[in-house]
């Protein structure tokens, strides 16, 4: 068995997300959420037990610093040799406490200070904005941006359901520190979005972000695996803190089965709410949810700036081209899908969900630019730009390539910039 973990991965989220490229240093994460959507991946099959008593491995740090020094031998190459952002903190936390024991997130902190490489990371943690060992490296590093995870600022509720987690106030202290370090710029990431837990203090939370000197806000609303056995262990607790039955409520408000996801009505007040909120303050607006992300301030919905080098090949792009123009091509998005994701195989691409045979065999052969291609001009698959983003934009017309047009339906709900 490997004593080490095997990472980077391409994310699921690949067909509209700006950082495809996603890294963790550790396979496990101290912290213990209960809504924590890798713990209903992990804790399944040979895996299960591993990840539940908290036993952890780490990448070799050597390997990493090989596949950036000469990325010829790695399915991610020509990402990192046009230096697209990195998403660190995809599955686990970088900051926490496996870190504090065994220190390989610092010793990659500093060869890709080194070599001066864009970052973004997600964390809940805060101990390392009070060491030097790490500040040092943050301070004035114009290309690393923080997301801090804050779903709510009610003490009691945050750490019932975040456990092992930081409060809430410490937390946007950590904002504080990293805005005032001069690097990339720190992001509240509003995510998941719980209605009855994120709820009645979110627009307030955002205020103190932004008073902390956060200069964007990425959300997302909580979705129900209602397969998931672990998932269903933690409902009470979710039905205590929110004061309604979540399971039955997103039964009822859903589109989907199996993988539960709220209605657009159900989330258009809190969007609203929030996006006002962050125009009112001068903070950037961007939904990861499929829902509303037509109101995101640019293609990235993780909160970058426009002027970051993030990926311009995927769907979300797509969207805020067509917002502008009021119709999107394959090829006003192609340039990086092709250069990005042409060099490997849809099936074999690096830690990525293929989810069943049935669907290994049908995109066998493919490469992962192929099988985007096929979303597009596939309007009925459920990663296609009409399916995900639920009609906002629909198939018009075909180009000279025969690849689909798409045109913009979307009203915006707020004035979106």
């Amino acid at each position: 068995m490997d004593k080490y973990y095997s990472s980077s991965r391409w994310s699921n989220e690949i067909a509209d997300c700006s950082m495809p490229m996603t890294f963790d240093t550790y396979g496990n994460c101290a912290f213990g959420c209960l809504y924590c959507f890798s713990q209903y991946q992990r804790a399944l099959g040979k895996a299960k037990n591993s990840y539940l008593e908290k036993r952890v491995k780490a990448v070799n740090v050597e390997k990493v610093k090989r596949m950036f020094t000469n990325p010829d031998g790695s399915q991610f190459g020509e990402y990192i040799r046009q230096k697209k952002v990195m998403q660190w903190g995809g599955l686990s936390d970088q900051f926490d406490g496996f870190e504090r024991k065994y220190g390989k997130t610092l010793e990659l902190l500093r060869f890709f200070k080194e070599i001066d490489y864009p970052l973004c990371f997600s964390t809940k943690s805060v101990w390392w904005t009070k060491d030097e060992r790490y500040t040092e490296l943050f301070r004035g590093q114009k290309n690393w941006n923080v997301k801090f995870s804050i779903i709510t600022s009610d003490e009691r509720k945050a750490k019932i359901i975040e456990k092992g987690c930081p409060s809430p106030d410490e937390r946007l202290k950590a904002i504080e520190t990293v805005a005032k370090a001069d690097c990339g710029g720190a992001t509240l990431r509003l995510r998941p979005f719980i209605i009855g837990i994120s709820t009645p203090s979110y627009t307030e939370l955002i205020k103190q972000a932004g008073d902390c000197g956060a200069t964007a806000l990425s959300t997302e609303f909580f979705c129900i695996e209602q397969r998931s056995n672990l998932l269903k262990s933690h409902m009470p607790v979710f039905n205590e803190l929110c004061g309604f039955d979540v399971m039955e409520f997103y039964k009822k408000y859903s589109v989907s089965s199996g993988y539960l996801r709220l209605n657009r009505k159900v989330k258009e007040p809190f969007i609203r709410k929030m996006k006002e909120t962050c125009d009112n303050i001068g903070m950037r607006f961007y939904v990861s949810d499929a829902h509303f992300k037509e109101l995101c301030h640019n293609g990235s919905c993780c909160g970058l700036p426009e002027t970051w080098n993030y990926s311009r090949g995927q769907f979300c792009e797509a969207l805020q081209i067509a917002d502008k123009n009021g119709e999107v091509r394959f090829s006003d998005i192609e340039k990086d899908i092709k250069s990005l994701l042409s060099g490997f195989e849809w099936s074999k691409a690096d830690g990525y969900n293929c989810n069943s045979s049935d669907r290994r065999a049908k995109f066998y052969g493919m490469s992962m630019y192929d099988y985007m291609k096929w979303l597009w001009n596939n309007p009925q698959s459920g990663q296609s730009p009409y399916k995900l983003f639920e009609g906002i934009l629909i198939p018009a017309g075909k180009d000279e390539e025969g690849n689909l047009i798409y045109h913009y339906t979307g009203k915006n709900i707020t004035e979106k910039k």
